[in-house]
């Protein structure tokens, strides 16, 4: 694939993620508005029981979802650096309440010990992963905040993952039960896996982005 077409492939699948997480950021809105009329039939009991931990966990990752999906349009941050730090900090805060909100609920997850494992290490990888990427950026390590902030956001992208694998595996299994337990890993383990093959063939840190290491913790 020769560099032009290099280029149009990153842009469309950045599109694709824009979109797709748009669209889960205002499923999520939706729970909060309409409440139990959206909520999965097999999970309304424990949503009820929590709301403490469902709103919060649906509105910040909604706002985590949408700002984060924006950060890695091409050259966003050299074009546009104060709303890259803007965008940056709200994500940072979402990601963390949301992450807090899952852990929580993971506990209680439908299903037993696989789903609630399955969600809690999510949960624990969204606070881990973007507990790193906000003190590499307040060290000025520009390149490993980029790092962690890849692995933050493919542990995030995993409530629109969720959504696209989830019915797939009820008409696989014919049943809520073995396909929750399943979505549980599955919405999130490949998201790190191929980010991590990302990371590992792309391009080094610009001179650019070396730069910006010294404004972008200000």
């Amino acid at each position: 694939m020769n560099s032009q077409n290099s280029r149009r492939f990153g842009t469309a699948a950045r599109g694709v993620v824009t979109f797709l997480a748009a669209a889960i950021a205002l499923y999520a809105l939706s729970y909060l508005i309409l409440r139990e009329k959206v909520f999965p039939p097999n999970l309304v009991d424990s949503f009820r029981a929590r709301p403490w931990g469902i709103y919060p966990h649906a509105l910040f990752g909604g706002i985590a979802l949408a700002c984060g999906s924006v950060q890695f349009w091409r050259n966003l941050p050299f074009s546009h650096p104060s709303l890259h730090r803007a965008l940056g900090k709200v994500y940072v805060v979402a990601a963390i309440i949301t992450g807090t909100a899952g852990l929580y609920m993971s506990f209680f997850a439908y299903g037993g010990v696989v789903p609630r494992l399955g969600f809690g290490l999510l949960a624990a990888s969204v606070l881990t992963a973007t507990s790193i990427a906000w003190q590499m950026i307040r060290q000025r390590d520009i390149a490993a905040h980029r790092r962690w902030m890849l692995r933050s956001f493919a542990l995030i992208f995993a409530a629109v993952t969720l959504r696209l694998e989830l019915p797939i595996l009820i008409g696989i299994f014919r049943a809520f039960d073995p396909a929750y337990a399943i979505v549980a890993w599955l919405c999130w383990v490949p998201n790190l896996v191929m980010t991590e093959i990302y990371i590992r063939l792309r391009v080094p840190a610009s001179p650019r982005e070396t730069v910006l290491a010294h404004t972008s913790a200000q």
